[in-house]
């Protein structure tokens, strides 16, 4: 995905306010002929003089048709240092008037080099010649040019949170994704310090790829800043499932629990899209011999509307998971045989038998038995028992919890858990 960076279009506007220096003074003489004093006063002579005057009137009226032939009229009669800079100011302020960005990567470096350039404007002239120069790179694909003249420009003073944009775009091809999300996120800062809020794309431009970078920790927050400033159900979902797609695409696909464990999160921060959600869901946990969730989440589908009527998957699924659930019965014997157990692993699947069905205490229980015999894959249990103490209410326990998790993709579905403890409300 490529943000889109107004530099393209305002380029020339860049050049507008600050580029209007004072005109720069001519000599003038006095009724006997002698020069006047003034130290900086360019030194002309009559015959530039002459050729300037109908420049210089044209540029003031903004007649660019007259102004353009009168300005390349200069050339011919432009002898000193001092006439050539003039020639060239005068140029340049046609230039801006056309939008002739080819001339100006011409005009500017004379300025920029010029003597006579004053020292409070030659900034001014920088930064436009390495703007237009860096965007025009860009533009030609040419990304390690385009940095270059980028980089330029703000060292020259051009702080336009465009320019952050067009870098972070420049940096993103050139597989520099920490460099890219620092331009985002200087962007934002930028549009944040003027009161306004930078734009959902940003944040999205940014989350996949400090995802890649493998920052978990750091994903997380900038999940979080996009919620914050855009706090929609659409939003959200939108992040978690990048995220899976993300891992997808890296090459650590999640497993089916994990895929589970997803599903459990949309459920959890109510943001289930339809009944191919449920569909998968429920499938997803009757095949893992979890049948209370799938009875349970197909009754939440039911009542909230996304799961129409008369739907055969949903209708298949359901009567499978209700006889299921029935030959099992109870649960409660099966604590007493984890406790025995020589390790955790009858515990921690009767752990998450307890999460299935919705008695989140009892999960802990269970839970907490498995971590202290072993022979367990903590990270997983962990997860599984953070996923209870959410819904227990103790979220600082839960927090806690998730910390604890180390290896992907467990610490990737526990940074998005520790996300949602603070998600505020969403439309």
């Amino acid at each position: 995905m490529k943000f889109v960076s107004k530099l393209a279009l305002t380029a020339m506007l860049a050049l507008g306010a600050p580029a209007l220096v004072a005109t720069p003074a001519l000599a003038q003489k006095d009724k006997k002929g002698a020069a006047k004093e003034d130290p900086n006063a360019l030194k002309v002579g009559d015959a530039f003089r002459k050729a300037a005057a109908p420049a210089m009137e044209a540029v003031q009226a903004k007649n660019w048709a007259v102004a353009a032939p009168a300005v390349d009229a200069l050339d011919q009669v432009a002898q000193n240092d001092d006439e050539k800079y003039y020639a060239a100011y005068l140029r340049s302020r046609v230039q801006i008037g056309q939008n002739d960005m080819a001339g100006l990567t011409k005009t500017l470096p004379i300025l920029i080099a010029s003597p006579r350039t004053p020292a409070n404007e030659l900034p001014i002239y920088k930064r436009q010649y390495y703007t237009i120069i860096g965007n025009q790179a860009l533009n030609e694909k040419k990304y390690a040019e385009g940095i270059d003249g980028l980089l330029k420009a703000r060292e020259a003073g051009n702080n336009d949170f465009d320019i952050s944009i067009a870098l972070a775009n420049a940096y993103a091809q050139t597989g520099k994704p920490n460099e890219s999300v620092a331009e985002v996120d200087r962007a934002i800062q930028a549009v944040k310090a003027t009161g306004q809020k930078p734009p959902v794309a940003w944040y999205q431009f940014a989350i996949p790829r400090v995802y890649a970078t493998g920052n978990r920790a750091a994903t997380a927050e900038w999940m979080k800043k996009m919620i914050a400033d855009y706090p929609t159900k659409q939003n959200w979902r939108w992040g978690v499932l990048v995220m899976r797609g993300s891992a997808d695409s890296a090459g650590g696909r999640l497993t089916s629990a994990q895929r589970i464990d997803l599903y459990r999160l949309l459920r959890t921060t109510k943001v289930m899209a339809d009944q191919n959600d449920y569909v998968d869901y429920a499938e997803s946990v009757n095949s893992a011999g979890l049948p209370w969730e799938a009875v349970a989440a197909i009754d939440e589908g039911r009542s909230t509307g996304k799961i129409p009527a008369g739907n055969p998957d949903i209708a298949r699924i359901y009567a499978s998971a209700q006889t299921k659930a029935k030959a099992e019965g109870s649960l409660t014997p099966l604590i007493k045989q984890s406790q025995a157990a020589a390790n955790g692993k009858m515990a921690a699947q009767t752990g998450d038998a307890f999460l299935a069905s919705g008695d989140y205490a009892k999960a802990v229980e269970l839970y907490d038995v498995a971590l202290q015999k072993g022979g367990v894959a903590s990270d997983d249990v962990n997860l599984h028992r953070g996923i209870a103490l959410y819904n227990l209410g103790r979220k600082e326990d839960a927090r806690t919890t998730f910390g604890q998790i180390k290896a992907a993709p467990a610490v990737d579905l526990a940074a998005l858990w520790t996300v949602a403890l603070d998600l505020p409300a969403l439309s």
